[in-house]
């Protein structure tokens, strides 16, 4: 259940602020960014469980779980992006 509040979360998020920017702003270039990451993401979410039966989530886990203090840095660096990528959105109006 925690997955696919997960799943519906990421989606309407991105996929929702993209829509909302397309119809109100012309913008429909960030939805197409989205829905190609969403794209991209499902197509190797689907390799990575048909090669090893594992998601891109479990398989990171797995990597958490072996190298703890590397998690945190990816953990991190992912945290920089975002947090960079909201700032530019942000604060470049």
């Amino acid at each position: 259940m925690g997955e696919i509040i997960f799943v519906i979360l990421l989606v309407c998020g991105m996929l929702g602020s993209g829509i909302v920017v397309g119809l109100m702003g012309g913008g429909w270039f960030l939805l197409g960014v989205f829905a190609i990451f969403f794209l991209c993401f499902g197509i190797m979410e689907y390799l990575s469980v048909k090669k090893t039966g594992k998601s891109i989530s479990q398989s990171f886990w797995d990597f958490g779980r072996k190298h703890p203090k590397m998690k945190w840095v990816v953990i991190a660096a992912l945290t920089i992006a975002w947090l960079s990528l909201m700032a530019h959105f942000g604060f470049h109006s």
